[in-house]
């Protein structure tokens, strides 16, 4: 049933692609939506960046090396452990025509701070937040709750909101008709299709008249849409699309990802995953070197911890675990599973690092020592629902990432894969102090040095079955300029087509 309506979504959005569309617009195949479309603070990862970025600013952002860039904010400064200094940019307008000033961050960040947003992704990511006041039209000054050295890349995240409209429109409003100070603005919206025309009012106009995303989960159905002209852009593609796409005089651009995959194991829900023996073993029996060579094309390399290598506290001396099948099943006998056991994995397919045809190795390295994995396929929206709602999933583990976007800092992941999380999968108590001091520390030396402790010991922990550093390919038509992005943080102003 969920394929069905998968493929259907695809041939929907296709097929609303008008064969006479400008030359000037941009329809681009996305895997999926948030669960709760423009709503700028319910989720902060896939699939919402790939549309947040178009409507929405930040006050910083951080580039693919992990500097940070002035956006909404064109300075900042320290002026003591728990407080921060912002100086805005000057002449930017809303989409709605609002002007920004300090009064919208302040209203952001008091939502935030509001019982109504106690559930959001944001809030989450935030924590650290505790108040905010405006000095002037263009100076706003941040308190946290404890000294965090990093928070200029965390409002990375911190999507400003038009003040007058959300406190009119209110959130539920909002999500079908969002207004920012990005690049585009809405048209219309529904399940498979987002319609955007060029807000030139932007601070960073782009270069494009309209930009549509379209829902299209299957690969291959993405594809077909590139090679036959319905779609400009491609995205979450497969290194084994490289030669499809540029016989086609095409292009598939690869970009490193800001985050690894793994198959988190739900030891709140699954009692039996709380047993470390069993966690190493299902790493242990995962060839994941075998599967970058021959299904990723060597292009995407095993993972060596809990977070990326363009992340703040990537710690260099950490290893891949190994393949040892022989020492999995020792481990499997020694924790009770001498005659194997079986779970259910939920897990979303269609993406350069989430095909099906991965899985089922996974699933075939698995079964190699006695343990069945059963493939459940969910919708991306699904995905998100489990892991931030009380609904959580209906399997015994599902497959996501430890994703570091917009702030590229390592401990924003362990804010979901922790105790800390609202609706925790994974809790270390016994090392929570240590991730705590970390959150917490005065200075980044003293934050990176925590940081590295808490990934080591989530290194011997096994808490996911740890897969591979991602990388994403995206498939761009000729006459269209390169995708420029920082893993799926897309940045839709400075993308152009030729006539």
């Amino acid at each position: 049933m969920k394929k069905r309506y998968q493929a259907l979504l695809g041939v929907l959005a296709l097929a609303s692609v008008s064969s006479a569309a400008s030359a000037q617009t941009l329809n681009v195949g996305v895997i999926g939506f948030p669960r709760e479309f423009g709503h700028p603070y319910a989720v902060s990862n896939l699939p919402g960046i790939y549309t947040f970025t178009a409507i929405y600013d930040a006050l910083t952002f951080v580039n693919q090396k992990g500097e940070v860039e002035p956006w909404l904010a064109l300075s900042w400064r320290q002026t003591s452990d728990t407080t921060w200094e912002f100086k805005l940019r000057p002449n930017v307008l809303f989409s709605n025509g609002e002007k920004f000033t300090s009064a919208a961050v302040v209203a952001s960040i008091t939502y935030l701070l509001s019982p109504e947003a106690t559930g959001d992704t944001t809030t989450q990511e935030l924590s650290s937040l505790a108040g905010v006041r405006a000095l002037d039209d263009l100076t706003v000054e941040i308190t946290t709750r404890t000294p965090n050295p990093v928070l200029h890349t965390e409002v990375s995240a911190l999507r400003i909101i038009a003040p007058d409209y959300w406190t009119k429109a209110g959130p539920d409003a909002s999500r079908m008709k969002p207004v920012g100070t990005g690049p585009f603005q809405v048209v219309s919206w529904n399940p498979a299709r987002l319609e955007m025309t060029a807000f030139k009012g932007s601070w960073r106009a782009p270069k494009v008249d309209k930009l549509n995303l379209l829902v299209i989960p299957e690969i291959p159905s993405r594809v077909q849409g590139l090679l036959s002209g319905k779609l400009d852009v491609a995205l979450a593609l497969r290194a084994e699309d490289k030669s499809t796409v540029e016989i086609a005089g095409h292009r598939l651009q690869a970009s490193p990802g800001t985050g690894v995959f793994t198959i988190v194991l739900d030891s709140e829900r699954d009692p039996r995953f709380k047993d470390v023996r069993l966690r190493k073993a299902l790493n242990l029996a995962v060839n994941r070197a075998a599967m970058s060579e021959l299904l990723l094309a060597g292009l995407v390399k095993p993972a060596s911890q809990f977070t990326p290598p363009n992340a703040s506290g990537y710690d260099p001396s950490l290893a891949a675990y190994p393949y040892d099948p022989a020492q999995a099943k020792r481990l499997l006998a020694e924790a009770g599973y001498a005659n194997g056991l079986s779970f259910t994995l939920e897990a979303v397919m269609g993406g350069a690092v989430s095909d099906s045809a991965l899985f089922q190795q996974i699933a075939a390295d698995l079964a190699a020592v006695g343990v069945k994995m059963q493939i459940r396929p969910i919708l991306i929206s699904q995905l998100s629902t489990g892991m931030h709602t009380t609904a959580g999933f209906g399997g015994d583990a599902f497959a996501t990432d430890y994703g570091t976007a917009p702030s590229l800092d390592s401990l924003r992941s362990l804010k979901l894969h922790s105790c800390l999380h609202l609706y925790p999968w994974f809790c270390d108590k016994e090392g929570l102090p240590t991730l705590q001091r970390a959150l917490s520390a005065k200075t980044q030396d003293e934050r990176k040095d925590l940081t590295r402790q808490v990934f080591k010991r989530y290194h011997e922990l096994y808490p996911a079955i740890l897969l591979w550093d991602i990388v994403y390919f995206d498939a761009v038509r000729k006459g269209v300029s390169d995708l420029p992005s920082v893993g799926t943080w897309v940045r839709w102003d400075k993308i152009s087509k030729a006539d």
